[in-house]
């Protein structure tokens, strides 16, 4: 007996469209991920060369702990939405287990529903304090004094994608739920 070939059912439309939406988010979100692991490169750097620093000349650098605070900050930020694009958010799995698919796909919506709600008004926030680091040349309390903008406009640019990534999960969840878990490639080949 011989296997007949699978039909694939042609896109609709609306299908396509959140497709390409999808898409160019997950592609925003990598450009964001690469910088965010730029920026933990970075990190491992200066803070080998902190150590390096203590332990030949016993000497700190000075401005290693802050630049290490901002870097950090810039790696949670940047990698937020390819952390969510792709399933690696903790999640607390308790109601999800017992719940059928309707259920979970209803809980995740409210759950990302909220989250757009929150990082919303993380960019509101940082918004308004990049805005006003730049515009009053802000820097930083130590002796580097070191300008305030770079970091929060680093941390606001990792919201805004982890933004995109949530509202592109609500217009998937809604509208093209069999799209969430898929990578580049299955989406490639869906089109």
């Amino acid at each position: 007996m011989s296997e007949q070939p699978v039909a694939t059912v042609a896109p609709t439309g609306l299908d396509a469209l959140v497709r390409r939406l999808v898409r160019g988010g997950n592609r925003l979100s990598q450009a964001a991920a690469a910088l965010a692991a730029v920026a933990m490169a970075s990190l491992f750097m200066l803070m080998l060369a902190e150590i390096v620093a203590r332990n030949l000349y016993s000497r700190s650098l000075g401005f290693s702990w802050e630049i290490s605070g901002y870097l950090l900050g810039a790696v949670i930020f940047l990698g937020s939405g390819w952390t969510l694009r792709n399933g690696r958010h903790i999640r607390i799995m308790l109601l999800l287990e017992h719940a059928g698919p309707r259920m979970r796909r209803g809980l995740d919506l409210i759950a990302t529903l909220i989250a757009v709600l929150v990082v919303g008004q993380l960019i509101h926030a940082f918004s308004i304090m990049t805005w006003q680091s730049w515009a009053n040349g802000v820097v930083s309390s130590t002796s580097e004094q070191f300008p305030l903008v770079w970091p929060r406009l680093a941390i606001l640019l990792g919201l805004v994608v982890w933004e995109i990534q949530l509202l592109l999960r609500v217009l998937v969840l809604c509208l093209a739920p069999r799209l969430l878990n898929f990578d580049e490639r299955q989406l490639e080949t869906m089109s």
